[in-house]
Formats: structure tokens, C-alpha cells, sequence
């Protein structure tokens, strides 16, 4: 039974493995963009937390901005809903930032209309208010990160291993085949050297 692939060349190999380089460079960056969430770009808002106090006082913005306070001063401040405010269903705090130290930021979008009270945990005497107008909005839904299939990849290994495996098979067999020439030539020219030594021998 002839080798299967005695057309195959070292040339034909490099060519699968740039065409296996290119697909993992090229392609799937592209498999990765598709399955990466993509947010809607919305507005944003800048306020501070400087000297004991929220700058500006009074925030006016439309549903779907983002607002972003900043801690500008030198100690632990919060982003909270005033107490008997906006609330979860769990009656926690709508807006809770956590303690938030000097130059750390904390954002919140506000999708419903509506008037937000604001007050840090650390300094009740600390108080903002966040004014939102427009149209309620349905914030997007929390979605898990899809699972990879990676499957593609694992054929696409497999392949390449087998094309790898095979054409170092060829090389052995072919280096093998030329190394058995040289033998059997080589042998034959000492059975000759032998003969024409013992018929010299002969006539001596």
C-alpha cells in the first residue's frame, strides 16, 4: 500500500501552519468581539466630594446618565441615599457607594425620574440631591459572559498535529529510503572489492 501522502512536501506544511497562524490571529479576535457585551453609550455627570461637602449641591440630569462623584477631600466620604429615601426591595439604601477614600470615584445611572437625596454615612451633615427628568428607562438586563466553545480550536489542534505528524513521517521514510540506498550500493561495492581481491590473490 502506497504512503498516503507522498505528494505532501515541507512546503505544502509551512503553508497549513501560517494559514493555522493567521485563523488564530486574525479570526478569532473577531469570534471574541462577537461574543463580548456591548454597553449603549450614555451620558455622564462629574461631581465632587471636597471640604466636607458635595460639589455641586443640586444635580439636574435625564434618565440614562451617569453620574460620577470623585473624593477630592482627605478623608473616607460615602454616596448614599438619604436614610427613608429611595430604597431596594430589601430596604437598603438605592444608592450605596461603600467607603470611598480620597481619589476613588463611585458612578450610579439613574434610569427612573425622580428626585434622589443624597447624604454621606460618615457626615450626616453632608447632604446633595440629584434631580432626574424624562422618560423612565429599562436598565439592561445583567447578563453572564457566554461560555467559549472551544471545540473549533480543538480540531483545528488536532489537525495541525496530524499534518505535523505526517509530514515528519514522510521525512523519516524518505531519509530512511536514502540511507538504504547508500547501504546496499555500499555493500555491493565491497562484495565486488572482495571478489576482485581474491581473484588478484589468485593469480599471485
Amino acid at each position: 500500500m502506497g504512503w498516503p501522502y507522498h505528494h505532501f512536501s515541507q512546503r505544502s506544511l509551512a503553508k497549513v501552519v501560517f494559514a493555522l497562524i493567521m485563523v488564530n490571529v486574525f479570526v478569532s479576535p473577531l469570534f471574541d468581539s462577537f461574543l463580548m457585551p456591548v454597553r449603549a453609550s450614555n451620558s455622564s455627570y462629574s461631581a465632587i466630594i471636597f471640604d466636607f461637602a458635595y460639589q455641586p449641591l443640586r444635580i439636574d440630569v435625564t434618565t440614562g446618565t451617569e453620574v460620577i462623584w470623585t473624593n477630592n477631600g482627605n478623608t473616607q466620604h460615602t454616596v448614599t441615599s438619604s436614610p427613608q429615601t429611595n430604597t431596594t426591595q430589601r430596604g437598603t439604601p438605592l444608592i450605596s457607594s461603600g467607603p470611598l477614600n480620597p481619589g476613588q470615584n463611585f458612578s450610579y445611572v439613574f434610569y427612573e425620574h425622580g428626585v434622589y437625596p443624597i447624604q454621606c454615612g460618615f457626615h450626616p451633615t453632608m447632604n446633595s440631591l440629584v434631580n432626574v427628568t424624562g422618560s423612565d428607562l429599562q436598565p439592561p438586563p445583567v447578563t453572564t459572559p457566554p461560555s467559549v466553545d472551544y471545540t473549533p480550536y480543538v480540531i483545528g489542534g488536532t489537525i495541525a498535529g496530524a499534518v505535523v505528524v505526517a509530514s515528519m513521517a514522510l521525512f523519516v521514510r524518505r531519509r530512511t529510503k536514502k540511507t538504504g540506498r547508500f547501504g546496499i550500493s555500499l555493500a555491493i561495492e565491497l562484495a565486488s572489492a572482495r571478489e576482485r581481491f581474491l581473484e588478484a590473490r589468485l593469480f599471485l
